[in-house]
């Protein structure tokens, strides 16, 4: 059973998860209010179910399993980009015209940050686990992730990754292996990166002329990492430490040294840093990795746009899962965008800052989770295991900060895995307990796993319908539609498919009836009023054609409908 700290994590996750459920009474669109209703609920299930089935026998080897999986994900990453017809292509990057790597996530900065969580972990192994070969292996995989945080382009990685290890660093037990371990691996990350600048179509996701070369690059870094990491367990580097004097002294100038780095860097580069952050015009280059000496973006928009709308709803925000409707009204860019970018200013712009209270409290409980493990282990490897599970907590937390993560599932799903297994480290054992208990407990836990399921069926069978709709199959897309709308019936979504369908079979009736059910339930949504004005258009009733476009003017005024593009004169002027 959870320690204290765990139940704050609990507390906390039931905190979100019923305040955003609160949040039905004021939102503006029930069915993405329920969506995260629901991740919240999968997240909390995940955490519970992990930090009941784990006991202080077996924690450890569920941090082992999630870094043999993280590691794996990172192989096949890196894979998909030298051999792309093994893998197929990035249809992601291919939809947004980019040449990050997206796979096998479909987002470029989830796998980054996947890079960063799985470089923390595996560094951590390398440097406490008992067996050289343990060693060796974990440190062989940290030039792949290296390569493919490289591959995303992501400055939220390279800074989430950054935080990881100087969090691993102080928690860790054997420093002096960690830091040669670290200069090791680095070096032969730096190899591949610089194979990978070598590669153009590697680069930049344009075909695998020269993947030969940088396979046998990362292939000469993981056996130098494989033999490294033998090594350093085999002849003892561990025991090298500082006396507790010296040690002291270190702890001290390195932390005044950085502190000095710090104030100079952000008095030198400060100013520059934020004109670039605040500049939110799109600065494309032939060369991919230009962004990641640039803060320029649209984050600043987003953000300004969460906050401004947080002081209009200071209490109870807009509800969970309607910022997009709030970045359709008042955003500043034609850039269509969902979330914040923020999982705390995203909580404040949509459930306030009792909503941001609730993130916070989560994020305190997990930081004193770790804490509490970490201090509890004498032994050198579960120390590590604890350490590399805060250096990559501490990268996930750094990435939500700064983008959807919180939302992309695979990554969640590691986070809480790893803060699941701290909290058994130092939970009370649950032999004891009743079967009827502990099976209760289980069955909790995977019922609240399974809250997304009505959500995801429903999904699955609109995307069964679109692809019927494409292929002309309007009977089986109108199945489907209906499968969805019986599935989810209180979503808008399956009632503009099925309206979708009913426009394709000219049943203008139907399909005007089904949208006009559907904007009563996502009133905000502007592509709702949209289409039933083509639809209206159809129907040869221009004067509701009209008012329905000029609603979904009012919710999106720079849509690509409605704004005026700018004039390109024959100077050059716009």
């Amino acid at each position: 059973m959870p320690s204290t700290p765990g139940w704050v994590v609990i507390a906390a996750l039931l905190s979100m998860g019923a305040w955003s459920a609160l949040s039905l009474a004021w939102t503006s669109d029930d069915e993405r209010t329920l969506v995260e209703v629901a991740r919240i609920g999968a997240h909390l299930g995940v955490v519970l179910l992990v930090a009941t089935a784990l006991g202080r026998e077996t924690w450890q080897s569920a941090i082992a399993g999630a870094t043999l999986a993280a590691a794996v994900v990172c192989c096949l990453a890196l894979g998909s980009r030298l051999f792309p017809g093994t893998f197929g292509r990035d249809v992601v990057a291919q939809a947004f015209g980019h040449n990050r790597l997206s796979y096998p996530f479909g987002y470029w900065n989830a796998v980054g940050a996947w890079a960063g969580m799985t470089t923390a972990l595996c560094l951590a192994w390398s440097a406490h686990a008992r067996r050289g070969a343990t060693r060796g292996f974990a440190l062989a995989v940290v030039p792949v992730a290296v390569g493919t945080s490289y591959l995303t382009y992501s400055r939220a990685s390279l800074g989430g990754t950054v935080l990881g290890l100087l969090v691993l660093f102080c928690a860790s037990r054997n420093r002096v292996t960690l830091v040669v371990h670290a200069v090791i691996a680095g070096t032969g990350g730096l190899a591949v990166v610089l194979a990978i600048r070598g590669a153009a179509e590697i680069a930049r996701g344009q075909g695998d002329a020269g993947a030969g070369t940088v396979l046998a690059v990362v292939l000469a870094a993981a056996a130098t990492g494989l033999l490294v990491g033998w090594l350093t367990g085999r002849y003892g580097l561990d025991r090298l430490r500082l006396p507790a004097r010296e040690g002291r002294i270190a702890w001290t100038a390195g932390g005044t040294t950085a502190l000095v780095a710090l104030a100079l860097a952000a008095a030198t580069f400060g100013p520059t840093a934020w004109d670039q952050f605040t500049d939110v015009r799109n600065t494309q280059s032939s060369d991919p990795s230009e962004r990641l000496r640039s803060l320029n973006g649209s984050r600043y928009a987003m953000w300004d746009v969460a906050l401004h709308e947080a002081n209009r709803h200071i209490l109870k925000g807009t509800g969970a899962g309607t910022f997009e409707y709030t970045w359709n009204r008042e955003g500043t860019l034609r850039e269509f965008v969902r979330d914040a970018h923020s999982l705390y200013l995203e909580s404040l712009a949509e459930l306030g800052v009792i909503g941001l209270i609730t993130v916070l409290m989560l994020l305190g409980g997990v930081i004193w989770a770790l804490i509490v493990a970490l201090v509890a282990q004498r032994e050198p490897s579960s120390r590590g295991a604890i350490a590399g599970a805060a250096g990559a907590c501490a990268a996930f937390f750094f990435g939500a900060g700064v983008d959807w993560l919180w939302e992309s599932t695979a990554v969640a799903v590691l986070a809480l895995v790893l803060v699941g297994s701290a909290m058994a480290a130092t939970g009370r054992p649950i032999g004891g307990l009743p079967w009827a208990v502990r099976g209760g407990l289980g069955i909790a836990a995977l019922l609240l796993c399974l809250l997304q399921l009505p959500g995801l069926v429903s999904t699955s069978s609109i995307r069964q319908s679109r692809a019927a709709f494409a292929r002309g199959d309007l009977l089986a897309a109108r199945v489907k539609a209906q499968d969805a709308v019986d599935t989810q019936p209180w979503a808008s979504s399956p009632l503009v498919q099925r309206a979708l369908v009913f426009e394709r079979l000219r049943e203008f009736g139907a399909a005007a009836d089904d949208l006009r059910r559907a904007q009563t339930r996502a009133p905000q949504d502007w592509r709702i009023p949209l289409l039933l004005a083509r639809v209206e258009a159809r129907r040869g009733r221009a004067r509701d054609a009209l008012a329905a476009y000029r609603r979904a003017r009012e919710l999106r005024p720079l849509g690509e409908f409605f704004a005026p593009r700018p004039v390109r004169k024959s100077d050059g002027s716009t």
